[in-house]
């Protein structure tokens, strides 16, 4: 069971089968997209991950992986100083450990809006997976995504850093730059984290054993492929594991 942070709703995961692994490993729309595809498939109704907040969105899928793959990730970039490769590896634990919602002196909720919320004269809600969706197609995104959660008021010079300050501390940004040491040459340097398109890619490439495992699983116990992609993927991937042992065993 998850409880997300912002919104503090009780998630539970299924585990994945075959046939999730499939889709997953195959998918071709956008980032944001897959993943809701996902969690939309795993977790279940009444959940609309389209609906979440995105702090709730990556938290969630910051927990997926976290269960299929394990805590520990890690980032691979260039020095900016001196062009090395080096890395930055932490905790999903830790790396979620201070994304719990603060209060934003002045907010209050929309009387009139519900999910929206009000700073002074302003008013605004926190983006969402599906609003990321919506904007990815246009050619100034930023400006969709103010219009799709500032009203007019909000979106003035004289309020809009007030008020995405105020959205920051509502709902506390899960991808964001963290800071490493570049091993070549002890340079500080900061690497970009960015949830959404990080898990999906990981997550897929994590899937794509399940084409090896059906056809390893099928040679060996001639079963049909549906009857191999309704196993829970823990299962699968312990049929395929049982099978590899006995031939290295008989090599």
């Amino acid at each position: 069971m998850v409880t997300l942070p912002v919104s503090g709703a009780v998630v539970a995961f299924r585990n994945p089968d075959g046939v999730d692994d499939m889709l997953l490993h195959e998918a071709t729309d956008t980032p944001v997209e897959v993943g809701a595809a996902m969690l939309a498939r795993l977790c279940g109704a009444p959940l609309d991950p389209k609906a979440l907040v995105v702090t709730d969105f990556e938290y969630l899928l910051l927990q997926l992986r976290a269960r299929r793959l394990g805590q520990a990730m890690t980032l691979a970039f260039a020095c900016p100083h001196c062009r090395a490769l080096s890395e930055v590896s932490f905790a999903i634990a830790d790396y979620v450990a201070d994304c719990a919602p603060r209060a934003a002196p002045g907010v209050t909720p929309d009387p009139v809006r519900p999910g929206w919320f009000r700073l002074d004269e302003a008013s605004f809600r926190l983006p969402t997976a599906g609003d990321q969706i919506e904007i990815a197609d246009y050619a100034r995104p930023t400006v969709r995504l103010a219009e799709l959660c500032l009203d007019e008021t909000a979106r003035r010079r004289s309020h809009r850093a007030r008020v995405e300050r105020a959205m920051e501390r509502l709902a506390p940004p899960l991808s964001r730059d963290i800071a490493g040491r570049c091993a070549a040459c002890g340079v500080r340097v900061r690497a970009e984290v960015a949830v959404t398109p990080l898990v999906v890619s990981e997550l897929k490439r994590a899937a794509g054993a399940v084409h090896d495992e059906v056809d390893l699983i099928a040679r060996a116990y001639h079963w049909p492929e549906s009857q191999i992609l309704a196993l829970p993927q823990p299962r699968r991937r312990a049929y395929a594991e049982r099978i590899r042992r006995a031939q290295s065993q008989a090599a």
